[in-house]
């Protein structure tokens, strides 16, 4: 298995934003085999729900980078996220932005 170090970068430092940094399997303590063999005989749902929950959290509810993270829409990613709300799973919510920072709107006219 063959891992780019620049798909593994922390983009929250360029953004600004200081996030803690996903992992990446090349920099993971075990190896991939290691983690495949500690999921077997879990439910994919069950696996696919704490890979989303954990990278939400990890990018402080910033769906649109977990969803690039993950390798999948941002839909598909709001979706897993209503079905794992209605069924009682905490997911991190994105951070709201403080209205004073947010930039005024001016209309064309």
């Amino acid at each position: 298995m063959t891992i780019d170090p620049a798909a593994c970068a922390d983009r929250s430092a360029e953004a600004g934003v200081s996030a803690a940094p996903a992992p990446c399997l090349g920099t993971l303590p075990h190896s991939a085999k290691d983690i495949v063999r500690s999921l077997v005989g879990s439910a994919i749902a069950e696996v696919e729900r704490e890979l989303i929950v954990e990278t939400l959290r990890r990018t402080r509810g910033n769906r649109t980078r977990a969803a690039s993270m993950l390798g999948i829409s941002i839909r598909t990613l709001r979706n897993k996220i209503r079905e794992y709300q209605a069924s009682g799973v905490a997911v991190t919510q994105p951070a709201r932005r403080d209205a004073s920072a947010a930039v005024p709107r001016v209309a064309c006219g």
